[in-house]
């Protein structure tokens, strides 16, 4: 291997790594290895096919929407909207970056996944040993262990939020499920390893939206492989094996638990400060309320916010206590509130598009990447923060045109 070929295998792990990297220096590796996979392909002369630029501007163009919205937001709204076009702008490069980019960059970057993996263990290992300082040495252990400090403490010292985190983990079990081979006893055990390192992991943030997206794949894995299903019976046990254990000995997964099942025995705390279920009702009620005064033209992605706090203010007045104020919790609300019915019918298109190439290629794990963002997408704006939507707009990215059209050199 030759200094060139080392330099893109470097910058292929470095994309693949920098989302777990603090948020200036992400945007600074992110911007960097695009940019150097566009200048070898421009040396090289592996020139795009012409529909690749076609498909990258409906890939990114519910970005567009925020751009024509800045004129038409009222003064004391856009300048949120123009923060929000610059939190999204990797929404609308990233599908040209890999539409131009050639076919051997792509396969080498999507090749170099495992990087990804290793970066969500060595982050959530150091996350954990920070909560471990925090609990037992810091306070003495005698403060509460708690789902919500757990939370509080993992995303101050990472800067990953929860949720977002728990995508990561859950994209990361279905590239250790796909991407490694285990041939020998030692590849098995470090296979598995990795494999319930992140599980444990997941469990112990308890996203719900990413653990149930988690929960579908399985089944579709299982279906595939029910052939040979009888050789994974040893994996199921000590799965079995692990949620129990993780439901006796780790606290702040019995605490949400406990939550999820009192939604199905109508037992849930009513004080939504104290029962992350009860949050949900809230916010899935206010924001369907919202969409059917606005179903039409939405309020500008501006004036969401404003409207919602409204709402919120008047909650907590009824109900004789602060319930807090939020974004809608939900990208296909969010994209209906803000730009109406052409927000949430571009939303929409654009995943049928995705979901339709995963169909014509045949990429199991880029399906599995869309089932866990259409997932959360009911129960996160992940395209509000940056670490969603760089994720989001790599992956997405990567994997459509990975199984385009071959690039033909000139």
């Amino acid at each position: 291997m030759n200094a060139i070929q080392k330099a893109d295998l470097l910058a292929a792990r470095l994309l693949m790594m920098c989302f777990l990297m603090p948020v200036r220096i992400q945007v600074l590796v992110a911007i960097g290895t695009c940019v150097y996979f566009v200048v070898r392909t421009i040396v090289t002369k592996e020139w795009a096919p012409k529909s690749n630029y076609w498909w990258a501007l409906l890939l990114g163009s519910g970005y567009l929407l925020y751009l024509f919205a800045v004129p038409l937001t009222p003064a004391p709204f856009r300048g949120f909207v123009l923060t929000l076009c610059e939190r999204k702008a990797a929404y609308f490069l990233l599908p040209f970056v890999f539409a131009i980019t050639a076919q051997r960059y792509r396969e080498l970057i999507a090749g170099q996944a495992m990087y990804f993996v290793y970066a969500c263990i060595a982050v959530c290992i150091a996350g954990n040993a920070d909560f471990a300082y925090h609990h037992f040495i810091k306070d003495g252990g005698g403060a509460l262990l708690s789902h919500v400090r757990y939370r509080v403490i993992f995303e101050t010292f990472t800067g990953v939020h929860p949720t977002y985190m728990s995508v990561y983990l859950a994209f990361a079990v279905c590239i250790t499920m796909l991407y490694t081979t285990a041939v020998t006893v030692r590849d098995k055990l470090l296979k598995y390893a990795i494999f319930y390192s992140l599980l444990l992991f997941m469990l112990s943030l308890f996203a719900k939206s990413p653990l149930i997206a988690l929960a579908l794949i399985a089944v579709h894995y299982m279906y595939s492989q029910r052939a040979i299903l009888h050789k994974y019976r040893g994996v199921f046990v000590s799965f079995m094996a692990i949620i129990t254990g993780a439901y006796f000995f780790i606290p702040f997964f019995r605490q949400r638990a406990a939550e999820m099942l009192g939604l199905f025995g109508g037992t849930t705390e009513e004080n939504i400060l104290h029962n992350s279920v009860s949050t949900r009702r809230l916010l899935w009620d206010t924001d369907v309320s919202m969409v059917k005064h606005y179903w039409l033209a939405g309020v500008g992605p501006g004036r969401v916010l404003d409207l919602l706090h409204q709402r919120y203010f008047f909650h907590s007045l009824y109900r004789g206590y602060p319930v807090g104020y939020f974004d809608p919790h939900n990208q296909f609300f969010s994209e209906w509130l803000s730009f109406g019915i052409i927000g949430i019918v571009l939303l929409l298109v654009v995943l049928f598009v995705q979901f339709r190439r995963v169909i014509m290629t045949a990429n199991v794990l880029y399906m599995y990447l869309l089932v866990i963002l259409s997932v959360t997408f009911f129960t996160e704006t992940l395209l509000a923060r940056q670490h969603g939507v760089l994720f989001y707009a790599v992956f997405t990215s990567l994997f459509f045109f990975s199984g385009g059209p071959t690039m033909q050199k000139k």
